[in-house]
């Protein structure tokens, strides 16, 4: 019987849309090369990990995009806003979930990042706690991470479900007895929250 149920918050409970952004932002010509140097980079990886900060990034980025200045400062001052936007639907589903279920966040996000997000959702209100990849300097699919959040809360795998919209999380995730959700479209939450036969 599930007790407790973990979120990622990419695409299952916050839109990420770097592609948005970038149209949005970035000169035509650049955008290939700013999607490739920025969010597929290591340094992208080493601030969800909390092992490089957004000052330091920004320098590295600009070095390598020199004619984006502007873009590269409004992505990172801005605390990557303008890549999240809050799923309403999901997230207006945490308000019964919480009344039978324990919900936790496991997510690899970026410090500032997420302390702005989490204020603007209100995830105080709903979650019991979680573990975000640059507190313990772990990622996901690492299996550290998923121990860290299990021992962290003595959850036990059998009675927790765990929801993620990328394949590698949710596989490390069951290989440690976890339920799981591989969650491939965001608007579809509810629905297989219901084939679990979660309460809603």
């Amino acid at each position: 019987m599930i007790k407790n149920i973990i979120f990622d918050l990419g695409n299952v409970l916050i839109s990420y849309e770097p592609e948005s952004f970038i149209e949005k932002y970035v000169k035509e010509k650049n955008r290939e090369k700013f999607y490739e140097v920025v969010f597929k980079s290591k340094e992208w990886l080493a601030l969800d990990r909390g092992t490089l900060e957004y000052d330091e990034a920004f320098e590295i980025f600009s070095q390598k995009l020199p004619d984006e200045i502007e873009s590269l400062r409004r992505l990172l001052k801005n605390n990557i806003q303008d890549v999240l936007f809050p799923l309403e639907t999901n997230l207006n589903l945490l308000e019964k979930l919480k009344k039978k279920y324990n919900l936790y966040i496991l997510s690899n996000f970026h410090r500032e990042s997420f302390l702005e997000i989490a204020k603007k959702c209100n995830f105080s209100n709903y979650f019991k706690g979680g573990v975000i990849s640059y507190e313990v300097k772990l990622l996901k699919p690492e299996k550290e991470i998923y121990e860290s959040i299990l021992k962290k809360y003595n959850l036990i795998p059998e009675e927790t479900l765990f929801i993620d919209d990328t394949q590698a999380n949710v596989e490390a995730a069951q290989k440690m007895g976890i339920k799981i959700i591989h969650l491939r479209e965001k608007n579809k939450l509810k629905e297989e929250l219901l084939k679990k036969e979660i309460e809603l």
